[in-house]
């Protein structure tokens, strides 16, 4: 007898679709409004995200029966068709779009996937758990195949031992790890191995440390953040549902949680903390000089840093798409489960070659190794902007080096943590330049903390800050001089 499973368990809810739905308008409000014909987005008169937003959930709010504005406020061009029934989807969202009727802008039923559903998925959409596929001509490119295939031996990555890199170099007047020379230094990546000995995090036979299945038992019902841009957030029992569905299934780069307030003390989460530490390889996060703002010591909103520490949950072909990280910092990324695909790009390759467009959105991960990654790992592909490629399993730590455009693709259900930190050997003028114009409160109370306890950067922020000003510079101007007592 085939056992049955229960319609609530198959289908999202019209609360859960709600959850999903605002989450997906404000990770990509560029794809809420979508011109299928010519597969560009539509200019509305206002392209803010919030208008993005506000109209995606007002074409579900009309979807699940509730009272809708005139349509006569839309024109024709930027008029959202209604979300699926089945799993509240963008128009955009999906690579190869939805079937529209031709003589209508109301989506047929051909095929149903969920009870009510009016919305048709092409085959092809149906395809994308299993792979990343071309249209055409184009070659397809299995997931598989990224999962077992190691990076050539040109592009691989350095592989480290964390203790042995741990140890400290002699005769330096600063103190540094063997790592830090190696790598910080001379700001390559690599891939370091033994760095989550006696984590909790950490999955073993006996204990199911971040295992994703343990993380939902522990923290189903709290409400998780999928990104430091927007506000919106999703319980992790709805997130779970959701990439177990149709909706999380047939998504070509589904949500994936990055949630950078984890550790706060408010937060129901914070206990995760206390069940990892930072690689002992690494050199201290000069970041962990600045002081608090206020007398008594204890801090407050404007002691917040920016975000450095974030916990990543994502399904197969979710990830990060390309970017550099913010603030010329450095970063570690450790897997505790599943499996990731990296490149990382040498500072000198130029942006544009690679799919960074000024201007235009971030491309999602899965559909750039469709797009760019037979052309970057090509022969052909000049020499200097060859990337270093990583295959990342449970327990490995990937070092990304300031100043390197780098992408990750989840090749299965991912669980990982990471931080960002400023380094003793990056480059510290940029660093301070960039912080001053982007973080100037948080740059005031670092400054604070070096005059303490590293005077020596106090000076080298003197000097660079003073010779900016002289220079008419407009970050330093905007800043203003430095108090010095």
């Amino acid at each position: 007898m085939i056992p049955t499973v229960p319609a609530e368990e198959l289908f999202l809810d019209q609360e859960e679709r709600y959850e999903i739905f605002t989450v997906k308008a404000a990770e990509r409000p560029h794809l809420v409004a979508y011109q299928e014909e010519q597969h560009i987005p539509t200019q509305a008169q206002d392209s803010s995200d919030h208008v993005h937003v506000a109209k995606a959930k007002e074409a579900l709010a009309g979807s699940r029966g509730e009272e809708k504005k005139d349509d006569a406020e839309h024109s024709d061009e930027g008029r959202l068709p209604p979300p699926l029934v089945d799993g509240c989807d963008l128009p955009g969202w999906r690579r190869h779009r939805l079937a529209y009727a031709a003589s209508s802008d109301e989506v047929e039923g051909m095929l149903n996937i969920g009870v009510g559903s009016t919305l048709f998925r092409r085959a092809d959409q149906l395809s994308y758990p299993c792979r990343l596929s071309r249209c055409g001509d184009f070659q397809t490119k299995i997931i598989d195949e990224l999962a077992v295939i190691p990076p050539s031996a040109e592009m691989d990555a350095d592989i480290v031992d964390c203790d042995e890199c741990s140890q400290c170099n002699a005769g330096m007047a600063i103190p540094a790890t063997r790592f830090a020379i190696d790598y910080e230094q001379r700001n390559i990546p690599a891939k370091i191995l033994g760095a989550t000995k006696h984590w909790a995090a950490m999955p073993t036979q006996d204990t199911g440390g971040w295992a994703f299945e343990n993380l939902v038992q522990r923290f189903g019902n709290i409400a998780w953040r999928f990104s430091d841009i927007h506000g919106e957030m999703m319980t992790l029992s709805t997130y779970n549902k959701y990439i177990s569905t149709v909706e999380g299934q047939t998504d070509d780069s589904p949500l994936a949680i990055y949630d950078a307030e984890f550790g706060d003390e408010d937060s129901p989460t914070s206990v995760l903390l206390g069940e990892y530490k930072v690689p002992t390889c690494f050199s201290p996060d000069l970041f962990g000089l600045a002081i608090s703002s206020n007398d008594d010591g204890n801090t407050g909103d404007d002691d917040a840093r920016p975000p450095y520490r974030w916990i990543l949950i994502g399904p197969e072909r979710s990830g990060t798409g390309l970017h550099v990280d913010p603030l010329w910092t450095n970063a570690w990324v450790t897997v505790l489960q599943g499996l990731k695909r990296w490149l990382l790009f040498p500072p000198c390759t130029p942006q544009e070659q690679i799919g960074m467009i000024e201007g235009q959105p971030q491309i999602s991960s899965s559909i750039w190794f469709r797009d760019y990654y037979e052309k970057v790992t090509s022969p052909d592909w000049p020499r200097e902007w060859r990337p270093v490629e990583v295959l990342q399993y449970p327990g490995e730590t990937v070092f990304v080096p300031n100043g390197w455009p780098h992408l990750v693709l989840n090749l299965k259900l991912t669980v990982a943590v990471t931080h960002n930190y400023a380094s003793e050997f990056g480059p510290f003028e940029r660093m301070w330049r960039e912080v001053a114009t982007d973080e100037p409160r948080f740059a005031r109370r670092w400054y604070a903390g070096m005059l303490i306890n590293r005077p020596d950067l106090a000076d080298r922020v003197q000097i660079y800050h003073g010779k900016a000003i002289a220079a008419d510079e407009e970050w330093a101007l905007s800043f203003g001089n430095l108090t010095v007592n």
